[in-house]
């Protein structure tokens, strides 16, 4: 199917569908390498894996509400020192 009325347009086109193909078989035969052939997602459903309600999408996002304002406005305007080692402690 031709894009454009330009042949060399066309060829490049073409050429990065080929490299695009290679890549898939590629990560393709990385998967079966990996996971074996028998390993299958084709049944899998997504909206299986989680409740509805605990989406991401359907989540309250806590650290933007109001009551975080003065404890967010601290942290970012402590030394960056102190919140790496913060970061740090929590993680």
């Amino acid at each position: 199917m031709a894009l454009s009325e330009d042949p060399a347009i066309n060829a490049k086109l073409e050429e990065l569908a080929a490299r695009d193909a290679e890549f898939g078989n590629r990560a393709q035969q990385r998967v079966i390498a990996k996971y074996g052939s028998e390993v299958s997602m084709e049944d899998y459903h997504f909206s299986k894996s989680f409740a509805r309600e605990s989406q991401a999408s359907q989540q309250v996002d806590w650290v933007h509400q109001g009551w975080m304002r003065p404890i967010r406005f601290a942290y970012r305007h402590t030394p960056r020192w102190i919140r790496f080692a913060v970061k740090k402690v929590a993680s």
